[in-house]
């Protein structure tokens, strides 16, 4: 997996601070090559031979300026006020955005130190777990849920490892690309469990053949974790969730660079208000109530937002309404994609 440097928010809100700079200086170009087109006018007014008569009339003593002096004066010192404006922008950027620089690290502090601490107690849950295999023996009856925990447990630890590189901003990109449709059906086969629970038919709908995408397993899964559980929470016992890969474009008259599509859709009661897409911000969804009774603290779309923005996608509500509510990830194919592959059968798993 790549890494970025530890410094990366520095260099960011450096970079942020002379784009601020640059802006402040643009705009001090526009108010001097105004002032010099309205010096241009004026002069040329001024110098219409009526004009000149009238100041020849005058007895009293006059200054004469020649307009090459007046114009190159006036170039001169606009070139050295956009200058200037310019520096002391990027300074007064890097005053402003300190605080914000401040905030990061300590944001990142805080994720990093969650992050190792919870390691330990992971291990020796995962510890106990095999105690109990070896204690309890393959032929138990226990040994089926015993082998589900410890996956979950291995899940939850990749998990710890993707918030800490999550933290350095940086693409989650493994070293073998990720089959999206495996991820998919994975995610459906843990909340298959609670989907049971409340009567919802929760099913996959992936190609037989790989989808590959440049995104690691961990980041990915927490994605597909977070649409599936939010469609979870909001349809009405049961409902239907349905987790969708496909691949779009690349095909027939359909020219654009072929994409892995990630679609979970729900037949629960759509989006309200008057800007659904806002459901991707944090904390948008804080106090909502859902068909469980758990508390959203509108959380999870946005880091799925912020993993597939990230890694080169997008997400965006495809549509939405009484009928339900389908979300759409798009990311890049790490390779080409054989051509007909958008149509390949299609595996269903409830």
């Amino acid at each position: 997996m790549q890494r970025v440097p530890a410094n990366s928010d520095e260099a960011a809100l450096q970079r942020a601070a002379v784009r601020v700079g640059v802006q402040i200086a643009a705009a001090v170009a526009v108010v001097v090559v105004l002032m010099i087109a309205a010096a241009a006018i004026f002069v040329a007014v001024k110098s219409q031979p009526a004009e000149v008569v009238a100041h020849l009339s005058h007895s009293g003593p006059q200054i004469v300026l020649d307009p090459i002096d007046v114009f190159g004066a006036l170039i001169v010192g606009g070139i050295a006020g956009i200058v200037l404006a310019g520096i002391v922008g990027v300074f007064v950027a890097r005053q402003a955005v300190r605080p914000l620089g401040e905030s990061l690290a300590l944001q990142r502090s805080f994720v990093q130190d969650a992050s190792h601490e919870l390691r330990t107690p992971l291990t020796v849950i995962d510890t106990r777990i095999q105690l109990a295999q070896r204690r309890l023996g393959p032929d138990s009856d226990a040994a089926g849920v015993l082998a589900e925990l410890r996956g979950d447990s291995a899940k939850l630890a990749a998990v710890i490892e993707d918030l800490l590189h999550a933290v350095s901003g940086g693409p989650d990109i493994p070293e073998t690309p990720t089959d999206l449709g495996s991820i998919a059906r994975d995610v459906v086969r843990d909340l298959s469990v609670l989907a049971a629970e409340r009567g919802i038919s929760l099913a996959a709908d992936a190609p037989t053949i790989p989808v590959p995408v440049a995104v690691d397993p961990a980041p990915l899964r927490r994605v597909i974790v977070a649409l599936a559980d939010n469609a979870l929470k909001y349809t009405p016992d049961g409902g239907r969730v349905t987790v969708g890969v496909r691949v779009a474009g690349g095909t027939g008259t359909d020219r654009r660079s072929p994409t892995a599509v990630l679609t979970v859709a729900d037949t629960g009661p759509g989006i309200a208000g008057s800007a659904p897409e806002r459901v991707f911000e944090r904390y948008a969804g804080g106090g909502t109530a859902s068909h469980t009774g758990r508390r959203s603290f509108g959380l999870g779309l946005a880091l799925v937002r912020d993993i597939a923005v990230r890694n080169g996608g997008a997400v965006r509500i495809a549509s939405t309404g009484a009928g339900g509510t389908t979300m759409e990830v798009t990311l890049p194919l790490a390779e080409a994609t054989p051509r007909g592959s958008s149509h390949l059968g299609k595996g269903t798993l409830s």
